[in-house]
């Protein structure tokens, strides 16, 4: 049961990111390109910045070490870039489903070796996408864009309550 809750978390993430796909989706390129300030310079940069964070750690969780290569040779499209984030949240999902959570991932990282339970960086991914997904609101309502989701927790428990899966 203790993986449960990282298995909603997972769900969540899912869910919230789908949110913001679907919103996206309906802006113009351009303005997802455009030059804000911010900790990324646009919308498709933070959208891609999440995404590599979740990717990375998943090849890296998979044995894989951090390997971010599909990301980086996207051609450069929204809508690519959105299919590989919904299928990456989703592979996150599965592989935090069938693990043992507290197995300990060893890693170098800038001339430091690390020691850190799934459950951890499975909880760092996580709280990452909620960090930006509130940068991206912050950035949307800057440019202007009116239909901006609401992805907090409590909306996602709201909704699965309707669904009657709570």
């Amino acid at each position: 049961m203790e993986n449960q809750r990282y298995i909603d978390f997972a769900n969540y993430n899912i869910w919230a990111n789908n949110k913001f796909i679907d919103a996206l989706s309906k802006v113009e390129e351009e303005l997802l390109k455009q030059k804000i300030e911010a900790s990324f310079p646009s919308i498709l940069k933070t959208a891609n910045h999440m995404l590599m964070a979740e990717y990375g750690w998943l090849s890296r969780l998979q044995g894989n070490g951090w390997d971010v290569s599909e990301v980086t040779n996207l051609s450069g499209s929204p809508s690519e870039l959105f299919k590989l984030w919904q299928r990456t949240s989703v592979n996150f999902k599965n592989f935090i489903e069938n693990t043992d959570l507290e197995i300990k991932i060893l890693f170098d990282h800038k001339e430091e070796s690390y020691s850190i339970p799934i459950r951890e960086i499975a909880q760092t991914v996580f709280t990452h996408g909620n960090y930006h997904r509130g940068q991206l609101v912050i950035m949307m309502r800057q440019l202007g864009i009116k239909e901006i989701p609401k992805t907090d927790y409590i909306e996602w428990v709201r909704q699965n309550v309707k669904d009657g899966q709570y």
